[in-house]
């Protein structure tokens, strides 16, 4: 999870010095450390204790003589137990789960990268409309997953195929806090409470309240005497606003110096990781990847510009994607080799650009910086890389006609 010092603390003397921070932060070289490893165990496990703790005493408050005068207070800390509480990451309602039956080469080539990488293959591989991927676990059982951007797949090559899905399943091979049963549920639980006590989202919510009463006057002139009814109910929201902001302050600096200790470990995980698909997959592939995920911009708006042009051509039927994406990634390898020479200045400005001290993944930039140079010990299968361009059609399609009427 990434966020910038602005969104999150809103304190602008702290937040110029956070973003110096992190940008020198994501250049360092990262070293192990026992000592916070446990610390992050200890806050993890203090976090946690008094979330149920505050459930358990709102739900005693709630019942102890009922009813009370305790039910109000009760009520307010079971709401805020709840919230806290640590839940496991959910895999979006909008990805598309492929089984193996419909997707046989697809996963094929998952199983026989994980078997490479000796980590175990994930029981979920998912299909979405975003220019990434990503690998992680989901639910209460905590399913392996591989959730796969279709446009990323598009564009890549069999041996940048079989690097993206290494890269991925690398990060099942442990030792990344933030993907831990208990480090890692404590950090969304503290993103949680940073953005429920936003004050920009109470400012919207005030805004839509107050669009939804100028309606209803105007439909019912008689009803003006709402408006000293909303007169009191924002100054209600005045008072409280501040004491929004002021939570929301504390809990981003509670997460501030929760990720202070998770962070280096995290980072550490990601490149040790990457280290491992370079060692499978090869430098060059893998590589290739991360550049190609660091210019999302610029390969989008080629392909883009080559969808629309075969469309007028008429030479490329709408009907028929896999001529429009069979281009795909030589028109992306044009884009590498281009941008090639200016690349390690494009990966300074990436880590100055994205460097948070809120991120447990470190900048593409600065991922690229720390690869190795190693073969490949993977071939890529290109037959095997053509069938799943067979099984992925239908999404192929869609992709097709979203970039040419976008």
């Amino acid at each position: 999870m990434t966020g910038s010092a602005e969104d999150v603390i809103g304190w602008r003397w702290l937040d110029v010095r956070l973003g110096r921070r992190a940008r020198r932060r994501a250049r360092e070289e990262v070293t192990p450390s026992r000592i916070r490893r446990v610390a992050t165990a200890v806050v993890a496990v203090v976090v946690q204790v008094a979330a149920f703790g505050i459930l358990l005493c709102g739900a005693w408050l709630s019942t102890v003589r009922f009813p009370s005068a305790a039910l109000l207070p009760g009520t307010v800390l079971l709401l805020f137990g709840g919230l806290t509480l640590p839940r496991p990451a959910a895999l979006p309602r909008d990805v598309v789960t492929v089984r193996r039956a419909d997707a046989v080469a697809l996963h094929a080539l998952v199983d026989r990268v994980a078997a490479a990488l000796d980590v175990p293959a994930p029981h979920i591989v998912a299909l979405d409309d975003r220019f990434a991927a990503d690998a992680g676990f989901s639910g209460i059982l905590r399913r392996r997953y591989l959730r796969i951007g279709v446009p990323l797949w598009a564009v890549l090559d069999p041996a940048q195929r079989t690097a993206l899905v290494a890269l991925e399943l690398a990060r099942f091979s442990g030792g990344d806090p933030s993907r831990a049963v208990l480090t890692g549920t404590v950090e969304r639980t503290l993103a949680t409470m940073v953005a429920i006590f936003e004050p920009a989202a109470d400012k919207r919510l005030h805004g839509s309240r107050e669009d939804d009463v100028t309606s209803m006057m105007a439909a019912n002139p008689q009803r003006i005497g709402q408006q000293h009814a909303q007169s009191y109910t924002n100054l209600v929201g005045d008072l409280v606003r501040p004491l929004m902001a002021l939570l929301q302050g504390v809990f981003g600096l509670v997460r501030l110096g929760y990720l202070t200790l998770l962070q280096p470990e995290s980072f550490q995980a990601v490149f040790a990781a990457d280290a491992r698909a370079v060692a499978v997959a090869g430098t060059l592939p893998v590589r290739s990847v991360l550049a190609t995920r660091l210019l999302v911009e610029s390969v989008v708006t080629v392909l883009r510009r080559d969808a629309r042009a075969g469309d007028r051509s008429g030479v490329v039927q709408r009907d028929e994607p896999h001529a429009v994406i069979a281009r795909w990634p030589t028109l992306t390898a044009e884009v590498l080799a281009k941008t090639a020479p200016s690349m390690p200045e494009r990966c300074e400005a990436d880590v100055t650009r994205n460097a948070s001290p809120f991120a447990v993944i470190p900048p593409l930039g600065r991922r690229i910086q720390m690869l190795t140079e190693a073969p490949p010990a993977l071939p890529a299968d290109p037959q095997e890389s053509a069938d799943t361009d067979v099984e992925l059609q239908p999404m192929y399609r869609r992709l097709v006609r979203d970039l040419r009427n976008g």
